[in-house]
C-alpha cells in the first residue's frame, strides 16, 4: 500500500533537494545584493501575501482531492467547479491585498514592489488548482517538475539580470516565473488550467469554509504574524535575520508535507488497512527525525553562513530553536490529514484558532523583551500546542467511533 507514496515522497524529496540547492544560490544572491533592510523588506512582503495566497486556495486543495479521490467519475467537473471558486476568492483577496498595502506602515516605502508581488496571487490560484488534478492522479512526480521550474527560472532570471538589482526588479521576476512555471504545469496535466465553471458555489463554499478559515488561520501564525510584529517592534534587519531562519525551517518541514500528501488519497479513499497506514507512517515520521534534528542543529552556523554570510549571524540561534518547532511540525501534517481525510475540518478549526490566540499573544509578550529568539521560541510552542490540540482530537473521534460501533447489533 506505501510503494507508490514511498515513490512519490521520494521524487518529491528530490525535487526538494533541487528546489534547496536552487534556494541556495538564490537566496546567497538576494542576501549580499540586496543587503539585510531590503531583503527583509522581500521577506514581509512574500510572508504578508502568503495570507492572501491562503484565502484564494480556501482549503479547496484538500478536500478537492479528498472529493475527487472519492468520486473519480466526477473528477474532471470538481477540477472546474473548485478552479472557477479559487480565482472568485483570487480577486477578494487582491481587494484585500490592495487595503493593507495602502494602509499598514511597512508598505509605506515599497508600494510598487508589493503591487507586483500582489498580482502574483491569480497566477498562483491557477497553478493550485493543477496541482489539484496531480494529487488525486497520484503523480506527484509531475507535480514535481512545475513547483521546481519555479525557483529555476527565478534563478536564472537573477544570473542574467543586467541591472542593479531592487525589490522591483526581484519581484517581477518572480511573476515572470511563476507564470512559466504555470504554463509547464498546464502541459504536464494536458488540460487547460483556466477551464472553469462557476456552479454549486455555495455548496463547496459549506463543505470548504472550516479547512478554509483554518488554512488562513494557520498561515496568519505560521508566517504573517511574526513578520509583521517583529517589523513593528523591531527593524527590517531583524525581519530579515528572522526571514532567512525561517526560510530555511520551511524547507525543512516540506518532506513531512510531501510524504503525508502523497498517503492522503489513500487516507481519504474507502480501503481498508487505514490504521496500520498511520501507524507505519507515524514510525517513518519519527525515525527521519531522529536522524535529521541533531544532524541539522550542528549544522545551524554552516548553513546560515553559506546562505546570508556574516551579516546574518543572529539567525543561526533562532534557526536552532526552529528545529525543535521542526520537530512537533511533522508529527502535526500527519495529524492534520488523517482528520481531513475523516471529514474533521471542524476540529481542525477549533485547533488553528486556539493556536492562532496563543501565537498572537505570545509574540505581543515577548518580542519586544527577547526579540526574534523570543519570536522563534513561540513558534516551538504553538507547534507544540497543535499537535497536543490535533492528537486530542483525533483520540475524541477514534473513542466516539468505537461508542457508535459497540452499540450497532
Amino acid at each position: 500500500m506505501l510503494k507508490k507514496p514511498i515513490w512519490n515522497t521520494l521524487v518529491q524529496i528530490i525535487g526538494k533537494i533541487l528546489t534547496i540547492l536552487i534556494s541556495l544560490i538564490t537566496t546567497a544572491i538576494l542576501t549580499r545584493k540586496l543587503g539585510t533592510g531590503v531583503y527583509g523588506a522581500f521577506i514581509l512582503t512574500t510572508s504578508v501575501f502568503l495570507l492572501l495566497d491562503a484565502l484564494a486556495d480556501f482549503g479547496s486543495r484538500a478536500i478537492g482531492v479528498r472529493e475527487a479521490s472519492k468520486n473519480p467519475n466526477r473528477s474532471e467537473e470538481i477540477y472546474q467547479e473548485l478552479t472557477g471558486l479559487r480565482l472568485i476568492l483570487a480577486n477578494i483577496g487582491f481587494v484585500i491585498g490592495m487595503i493593507i498595502i495602502f494602509t499598514f506602515e511597512g508598505f509605506a516605502q515599497i508600494k510598487l514592489a508589493a503591487l507586483i508581488s500582489l498580482s502574483m496571487i491569480f497566477f498562483t490560484s491557477l497553478a493550485g488548482s493543477l496541482e489539484i488534478v496531480f494529487q488525486t492522479r497520484m503523480r506527484l512526480d509531475l507535480k514535481t517538475i512545475m513547483d521546481v521550474s519555479f525557483p529555476l527560472f527565478f534563478l536564472i532570471l537573477l544570473l542574467i539580470y543586467p541591472l542593479k538589482l531592487t525589490l522591483v526588479g526581484v519581484m517581477v521576476m518572480y511573476l515572470v516565473s511563476r507564470i512559466v512555471s504555470l504554463i509547464i504545469g498546464q502541459k504536464l496535466t494536458h488540460r487547460p488550467a483556466w477551464i472553469v465553471k462557476f456552479k454549486q458555489i455555495g455548496t463547496w463554499l459549506k463543505e470548504l469554509w472550516p479547512m478554509g478559515v483554518y488554512l488562513l488561520v494557520f498561515t496568519a501564525y505560521d508566517r504573517a504574524v511574526d513578520s509583521m510584529m517583529i517589523s513593528h517592534f523591531l527593524s527590517m534587519n531583524e525581519v530579515a535575520w528572522y526571514g532567512l531562519s525561517y526560510k530555511i525551517y520551511g524547507n525543512l518541514v516540506q518532506p513531512a508535507y510531501f510524504f503525508v500528501a502523497s498517503i492522503f488519497p489513500l487516507l481519504s479513499s474507502p480501503i481498508p488497512g487505514k490504521r496500520k497506514l498511520f501507524f507505519s507512517s507515524l514510525s517513518l515520521i519519527i525515525i527521519g527525525l531522529a536522524i535529521t534534528a541533531p544532524l541539522l542543529s550542528w549544522l545551524a552556523p554552516w548553513i546560515i553562513n553559506i546562505l546570508g554570510g556574516i551579516e546574518f549571524g543572529p539567525a543561526i540561534a533562532v534557526l536552532r530553536i526552529l528545529i525543535f518547532a521542526m520537530i512537533f511540525a511533522y508529527l502535526n501534517h500527519l495529524l492534520g490529514f488523517t482528520l481531513i481525510a475523516r471529514g474533521s475540518q471542524k476540529s481542525i478549526l477549533f485547533v488553528g484558532t486556539v493556536v492562532l490566540v496563543v501565537n498572537i499573544i505570545g509574540n505581543w509578550l515577548v518580542i519586544p523583551r527577547w526579540g526574534i529568539n523570543g519570536a522563534a521560541g513561540v513558534t516551538v510552542l504553538t507547534e507544540a500546542l497543535s499537535m497536543i490540540l490535533l492528537g486530542g482530537q483525533l483520540l475524541r473521534q477514534r473513542d466516539n467511533l468505537r461508542i457508535i460501533t459497540d452499540k450497532l447489533p
